[in-house]
C-alpha cells in the first residue's frame, strides 16, 4: 500500500489564536515526522531546503501545522504550532508541538486554594476554563468538553482533595498532570486528559479512558522490531513511610513483600505519600495510609516497563479503530523476552522519509 504525507499550514489570525486560512501546502518537506502521547505533548518536525518558499510562510508561535497520513484513508494525524527551527548552510528543521504543550505556557494562580474539591468539575474545569478565557491566551480556540470526576477505589465515592489543597504559580500542564495522577493513585482508573487531535479542538479530562479494541500486536506479524526497557532498577521489595498513628502522631509505616524477598534480595526504599485519595472506606486516615503504601509496594514490585513496538508498514493504519489510551494484546516471544497479554498504547509516532514510513507504538501494562 501507498503512503503519503500531506502537510498544510494555516495561518494564526483564526478564533482565538487558532488555525485560520489555509496559506499552503508543503510538498517539498522531507522526513516529516510526528508523534501523539497521553498526557504529554506530541511534536511534529520536517526539514525543507533553505531556498524553500514555505520558509517565509512560517511564523514561529503563529502558523499552525496540519499532517494528514494518506493511506488506505485519509486520517489527520497531527495539529500543532510552528514553535522553532534549526538551519544549517542547506537546510531548516522545523519543529512543531501539538496542542496540549500551550497548557505548558498557561499558568495557575499563586495561593488559589481548592480544599475537600473534586478533582474535575471543582479543580480542573474552573482551571481549564480560565486557561481558555485568560486575555490574549493562546488556547482561545479550545473549548472544555467532558471533565469528569476520577472515582475512589469502590468504584462509587467521588475522590476530593483534603482541607489544605491549593496551586501556587504551577503550570496548567503540570497541575493537570498531577492532578491525573492523583486520580489513578491507589486505584486501577486510566484517569487522563487531551485535547483533541482534530477540530474542533476539546479539552477533556477523563475518569477512565480507553478500551479493549481487539487489536493483536505480534512480534513477526504486524511488528518487525521492539525497544524494551523493563525498568528493573527501580524494583522495589520493601517500603517505608512517615504517616500517622491512631493517635494522631508520626509514625513509620513499611510494608514488605516476602516472596518477592525471597526472589530478588532485599530492595528498600523511602515512599512519600503525595496523596491518600484513591483509598475509600477506610476508617481513619492512619488506614488510608497503611492501604496507600500496600499499594505503592504493589507497584514498585511490578514496576513500570516500557515497550516500543515497531510496526510491519502497512499493517496498521493510525488512529483506525483505535486510540492513545485503548488497550492491545501484545505478543512478543524472542531470546530473554516473554511480553504477552494486555498493555495501553501511550505514545505512537510516525516519520516519513524517501525510505518510507516508520510507524511504532509505546505500549506500558495495563494499572
Amino acid at each position: 500500500m501507498t503512503v503519503e504525507y500531506c502537510v498544510e499550514l494555516f495561518d494564526g489570525a483564526g478564533s482565538g489564536r487558532g488555525p485560520g486560512s489555509k496559506i499552503a501546502e508543503v510538498w517539498d518537506a522531507r522526513n516529516v515526522g510526528w508523534s501523539r502521547y497521553d498526557r504529554l505533548p506530541g511534536k511534529g518536525f520536517f526539514t525543507l531546503y533553505q531556498t524553500s518558499p514555505a520558509l517565509s510562510l512560517l511564523v514561529p508561535l503563529v502558523t499552525h501545522v496540519r499532517i494528514t497520513r494518506v493511506g488506505a484513508s485519509a486520517v489527520e494525524v497531527y495539529n500543532g504550532q510552528f514553535v522553532d527551527y534549526n538551519s544549517t548552510g542547506d537546510d531548516v528543521v522545523c519543529d512543531f508541538y501539538d496542542y496540549l504543550a500551550l497548557l505548558g505556557i498557561s499558568r495557575a494562580g499563586f495561593r488559589t486554594m481548592y480544599p475537600t474539591k473534586a478533582l474535575g468539575t471543582e479543580i480542573v474545569l474552573p482551571e481549564i476554563d480560565l486557561a481558555l478565557a485568560a486575555t490574549g491566551s493562546p488556547l482561545g480556540f479550545v473549548t472544555r468538553g467532558t471533565i469528569e470526576d476520577p472515582l475512589g477505589l469502590d468504584g462509587v465515592t467521588v475522590i476530593k482533595t483534603n482541607d489544605q489543597f491549593g496551586t501556587l504559580d504551577q503550570m496548567r500542564l503540570q497541575l493537570f498532570y498531577d492532578i491525573s495522577e492523583m486520580g489513578r493513585a491507589n486505584t486501577d482508573n486510566h484517569v487522563t486528559f487531551r485535547i483533541s487531535r482534530t477540530s474542533p479542538f476539546v479539552f477533556q479530562f477523563l475518569k477512565n479512558a480507553g478500551a479493549s479494541v481487539g487489536l493483536g500486536l505480534v512480534l513477526n506479524g504486524n511488528v518487525n522490531d521492539y525497544a524494551y526497557a523493563p525498568n528493573w532498577l527501580r524494583y522495589r521489595n520493601d517500603l517505608a513511610s512517615v504517616g500517622m498513628n491512631a493517635a494522631g502522631g508520626a509514625a513509620e509505616i513499611t510494608k514488605t513483600d516476602a516472596t518477592a524477598i525471597t526472589a530478588k534480595g532485599l530492595r528498600q526504599d523511602v515512599a512519600v505519600l503525595q496523596t491518600l485519595l484513591g483509598i475509600t472506606g477506610a476508617a481513619t486516615e492512619a488506614d488510608q495510609q497503611q492501604a496507600a503504601l500496600e499499594r505503592l509496594l504493589h507497584k514498585a514490585v511490578t514496576r513500570r516497563a516500557a515497550l516500543w513496538l515497531a510496526l510491519v508498514p502497512g499493517t496498521l493504519e493510525p488512529f483506525t479503530g483505535w486510540d492513545i489510551a485503548d488497550k492491545a494484546k501484545v505478543e512478543i516471544s524472542n531470546g530473554i523476552d516473554s511480553l504477552t497479554g494486555e498493555r495501553r498504547i501511550v505514545g505512537v509516532r510516525g516519520v516519513f522519509s524517501d525510505a518510507g514510513e516508520n510507524l511504532s507504538l509505546l505500549v506500558e501494562p495495563v494499572a
